[in-house]
């Protein structure tokens, strides 16, 4: 069981150092950073463990499969395309930022590693050294605006972010 709460983000264990898991919880992280679309194998790079290595393996394997192919008569759906954004009033202006709920939050770090500019720190540490220190956002104006990223990553749905209707007016894209 202590394997299945390591991959799902219910290890309860204050960090991963010297853990037997810590592969199978780096595993989950590439996999997740790999669906979002942001893999970062220096933040997420497990230990050169054989096992792991197959595991990885098969994960690429299984990402990498091509899909099946069209049905005769049907068009194949796009590619998102990704436009250039530009604020139209200083950053510091735009109250755009996740929160976390303490009460839900398990520290397990994935909003950590997925943010690249660095919004979410591990907070106070547990007195007692038994639990995970819980996420907190330190630096909330280095939050992209409009970036919804970190919300799906989380396994306790403990991020929320403000409503994107109210802040497309500070936001202009770009051709």
């Amino acid at each position: 069981m202590q394997i299945l709460d390591c991959y799902f983000g219910r290890c309860e264990k204050p960090s991963c150092d010297g853990c037997l898991f810590r592969p199978v919880r780096s595993l989950r992280l590439i996999l997740k950073s790999r669906s979002m679309g942001g893999f970062d194998e220096e933040a997420a790079a497990p230990p050169s463990v054989s096992a792991l290595e197959a595991a990885e393996a098969a994960a690429k394997a299984a990402l990498s499969a091509p899909a099946c192919p069209p049905k005769p008569g049907t068009v194949p759906a796009a590619a998102p395309v990704k436009r250039r954004k530009r604020l139209t009033v200083p950053r510091e202006e735009i109250p755009w930022y996740p929160t976390i709920k303490p009460e839900l939050c398990n520290g397990c770090g994935d909003c950590k590693v997925l943010c690249k500019p660095g919004v979410f720190e591990a907070g106070e540490p547990d007195p007692t050294g038994i639990h995970r220190p819980k996420l907190v956002v330190r630096n909330p104006y280095n939050c992209l605006v409009l970036c919804t990223r970190c919300v799906p990553i989380c396994t306790s749905g403990a991020i929320t972010l403000p409503d994107k209707a109210d802040f497309e007016k500070y936001v202009e894209y770009l051709d």
